[in-house]
């Protein structure tokens, strides 16, 4: 495989852009007039959209990170895709506007005089570090960070295509990413904590971090998947060949296992603990309508693509990988609204989940393919790329 793809990518992109920033944007309308009716739980479906879109750009920046820092060759093929699903960090910052609005309807710290006298004592033991000011500068100082990351590698990337000096580039990036790695990971961490743990006061968990994390890595080497297929479709040589679809796939697989391991891991120490205020986390997401979304999770999110993707040659075959992937990431979305919905005081399935979820997603689409539009689809000029585009694996 020596043929170079097309350096571009489809001129019908703009209108798709723009078609997406539209429809993104009527649909965040219809969301923003759900909160006068119920400003409770559209609130917590706005959050529990921007999270889902949230991990796709972070698990994106996170995939080209760790390819970076391990100086891996066969990523380079596909890197420039989820470069470009990176870059909506920025938009995503400004994003958080509204659940910065939306504080005292979200967080009980936000608004402790709405709750019990024992969730007010809990909640004033943590009033030093979770309040208005400090939650709002810790959230600015990860998204801004993250996005400065975003877009830096985003530059050093471009500029190979632009005449600059190509190792000197490639160097920069494998350094941004050894120093970028542990930061961002830490600050995922902590912004698990402040932004989903804290919707719910007594309950507390050493794994949910972690949980997170592999939720960002999974839905960001799953995001890699689609757009790796989309960009096959028409004309013009393949970007990437059964050895990067392969690669893709056992990936998939591993963080997978990771964010399932992470997610039973914390469910077990909460049994084996007992405590009431930890156990009555999972008992709210175990009843009524959540009862079924429960059981999903453990069969439809975890055991069917577990077994899926044992397939050797289902992962070779792109074009039945990306349904998986796409399986996935709706399965994420859903554990996601578990995580934040029954925090509500009207928890339950919404219409706004949907129409939420649509306009988070398609303005950030939208974004960061007009952003995309007119650069390179592949780093041709970047050192390794012909030995990517040779990568065989078995």
């Amino acid at each position: 495989m020596t043929t170079q793809p097309r350096a571009t990518p489809p001129q019908p992109s703009r209108n798709v852009g723009l078609g997406l920033l539209l429809l993104g944007a009527a649909a965040l309308v219809v969301t923003f007039f759900g909160l006068a009716r119920d400003p409770e739980r559209a609130f917590h479906a706005y959050l529990a959209a921007w999270a889902f879109v949230l991990s796709l750009a972070l698990g994106s920046l996170a995939f080209v990170m760790i390819t970076l820092a391990a100086n891996a060759t066969w990523p380079v093929a596909v890197r420039r895709l989820p470069e470009a699903a990176a870059v909506a960090l920025p938009l995503l910052t400004l994003l958080f506007v509204p659940v910065l609005l939306g504080l005292r309807w979200l967080y009980p710290w936000a608004d402790p005089d709405a709750y019990p006298e024992h969730i007010r004592a809990v909640l004033e033991h943590r009033r030093p570090f979770m309040n208005p000011t400090f939650f709002g500068v810790r959230s600015l100082v990860y998204l801004t960070g993250w996005s400065a990351l975003a877009w830096s590698v985003r530059h050093y990337s471009i500029a190979m295509d632009r005449g600059a000096d190509p190792e000197r580039s490639a160097r920069t990036l494998r350094r941004l990413s050894y120093a970028g790695l542990p930061l961002s990971a830490l600050t995922t961490g902590f912004a698990a904590y402040d932004w989903f743990m804290s919707l719910s006061p007594e309950f507390t968990s050493t794994m949910f971090s972690a949980m997170w994390i592999g939720a960002c890595l999974l839905a960001g080497v799953a995001c890699t998947v689609i757009l790796v297929g989309l960009a096959q479709r028409g004309d013009g040589p393949p970007i990437a060949g059964p050895s990067h679809a392969s690669a893709l796939g056992r990936l998939m697989f591993a963080f997978l296992i990771f964010f399932g391991y992470t997610a039973f891991f914390q469910f077990l120490l909460v049994w084996m603990a007992n405590r009431p205020t930890e156990a009555e986390w999972y008992l709210e997401r175990s009843h009524g309508p959540y009862r079924w979304i429960a059981w999903f999770l453990i069969v439809g999110e975890f055991a069917l693509p577990f077994f899926a993707l044992l397939s050797w040659r289902l992962k070779r075959n792109l074009s039945a990988l990306v349904p998986v992937a796409v399986w996935c990431l709706a399965a994420l979305y859903v554990h996601i609204n578990w995580w934040i919905t029954p925090s509500s005081r009207e928890p339950g399935l919404s219409w706004l989940d949907p129409v939420a979820l649509l306009g988070v997603f398609c303005v950030s689409a939208g974004f960061a393919s007009l952003v995309q539009r007119g650069q390179q689809l592949v780093p041709v000029s970047d050192p390794r790329y012909q030995a990517a585009l040779r990568y065989e694996s078995r």
